[in-house]
């Protein structure tokens, strides 16, 4: 029961993480921030902000890898396969647990409307048994048994960049080829979702003005975002930085194989 106990929080808490990436990266498309910036016209040089813009990736984007990190050094890592409509999503983290390391590996893979979730608790064997699975086994979660019904695939961009770049103003090209400008949480929630947890009022004037920089690949795709956060509320500062990268090289997304089983009832007491 101690062991339960002093198990059960860390575990929620990652699985947490999970859900929020889905959530703000997946979930933020039904707020109608899909489609790119209209094209400008051919006649009229784009300006740095919409050459940004066209190189987010969309659903006609080919399969393509991210990775992301959190400000709290939460590690995020997988596939984003637009043309399946599929994404699988690896979080890791460690933390100290009573004189030793927890580590954990937690994915999440959805294709169209299916979901399905693995853990590796690493040689933390026994809590495995504590969530009714076994070692990196795959359970189908049931969509209908979730307290948020709506953790499917929805968009390409799943790091949120085209939200934060619409957001942003006094976008330039470096002598780099890199772009630098500000983001604007003033006077836009979606932005706002995607890079605060806290009341971004306590950031004053500076919520106008946080400093990004982006860079696009030779093949005219976004390669990286990073944003300097600073700490609001009960969230520190830290960096919020999404990487896509290997377009047209990332494996397709598909059902999961082997022994996959229907997701136990502690599997959804976890997820909430």
């Amino acid at each position: 029961m101690t062991q339960r106990t002093s198990a059960t929080p860390l575990i929620r808490r990652t699985a947490v993480g999970s859900a929020a990436f889905l959530t703000a990266g997946l979930l933020l498309a039904g707020c109608g921030v899909v489609d790119k910036e209209p094209s400008a016209a051919p006649s009229t040089p784009a300006t740095p902000k919409q050459t940004l813009l066209a190189a987010v990736p969309d659903e006609k984007t080919p399969a393509f890898r991210f990775s992301g990190t959190e400000t709290d050094g939460t590690a995020l890592s997988g596939v984003v396969d637009p043309t399946n409509s599929g994404m699988e999503m690896v979080l890791t983290m460690s933390e100290d647990m009573n004189g030793g390391e927890l580590s954990i590996a937690m994915s999440m893979r959805a294709l169209d409307q299916d979901l399905w979730m693995q853990v590796d608790f690493g040689e933390t064997t026994e809590l495995y048994d504590l969530l009714g699975v076994k070692q990196k086994q795959w359970v189908d979660l049931d969509q209908s048994k979730l307290a948020d019904d709506s953790l499917t695939y929805e968009i390409a961009d799943v790091g949120n960049t085209g939200v934060i770049i619409r957001a942003s103003d006094d976008v330039q090209e470096q002598a780099d080829g890199s772009y630098t400008g500000t983001v604007d949480l003033t006077d836009d929630p979606l932005a706002t979702e995607a890079l605060f947890d806290g009341d971004i009022s306590e950031l004053g004037d500076a919520a106008a003005s946080i400093p990004f920089t982006a860079a696009i690949g030779a093949d005219g795709n976004l390669e990286t975002l990073s944003i300097e956060l600073p700490g609001v509320g009960e969230q520190p500062a830290g960096e919020y930085m999404v990487k896509y990268f290997d377009y047209g090289k990332a494996p397709a997304i598909t059902p999961p194989t082997g022994d996959v089983v229907p997701a136990p009832a502690e599997v959804y007491e976890l997820l909430g």
